[in-house]
């Protein structure tokens, strides 16, 4: 009698194995875009430190871009942030703002503001910072809408008090603090 050897797997273990992965796979993806998200976040308040800290050390240095800083606030927004268990309600006082979108295109990679007040602080800013890309990496609101631009501004009435936010740029709309205190629903 001629004795047959198998080779290879058969059909059912086949099955089995794929359904573990497809089992492991469910389990992980959701975790992992989890991560992925954080990072994004981390990322940006990472940028938005940076951000912040380049316009302290101009504002501490130079004191024509501070006065500049202070007088160019044209724009205001009605803004409310938690800080600790307080929510505070105040006007932040936009001051200029910078494309933040990850693309490829013709964005402004310069910090711009509608204010010939700011011309100083904003020669100051773009040449301690360069003319580099600064992409949001955290794309969507909660509410669906890209976020695609930066802002630095202060709370109204102390320029000393910066913020760093992140926006919609097609209505020019800053939407989240990010810097200092990001907010909690920017996630």
């Amino acid at each position: 009698m001629a004795k047959i050897s198998k080779k290879g797997f058969t059909l059912v273990e086949l099955i089995v194995v794929i359904a573990i992965i497809g089992v492991l796979a469910a389990i992980l993806v959701p975790s992992m875009l989890g991560y992925v998200k954080r990072s994004k976040r981390t990322s940006d308040i990472s940028s938005a430190k940076s951000i912040h800290d380049s316009v302290m050390a101009i504002l501490a240095d130079n004191e024509e871009a501070a006065e500049s800083f202070g007088a160019s606030g044209t724009s205001k927004h009605h803004a409310s942030g938690k800080t600790g268990e307080n929510t505070d309600n105040y006007d932040f006082v936009i001051v200029c703002s910078k494309d933040g979108a990850s693309n490829n295109g013709k964005n402004h990679s310069s910090w711009t503001s509608g204010s010939k007040d700011a011309k100083a602080f904003l020669d100051a800013l773009n040449h301690f910072m360069g003319k580099g890309k600064t992409p949001v990496k955290f794309q969507k609101s909660s509410s669906g809408k890209k976020l695609n631009r930066w802002f630095i501004g202060y709370r109204d009435p102390d320029p000393i008090d910066v913020e760093i936010w992140v926006g919609d740029g097609t209505t020019n709309t800053p939407m989240y603090r990010v810097w200092p205190d990001a907010n909690s629903d920017y996630e």
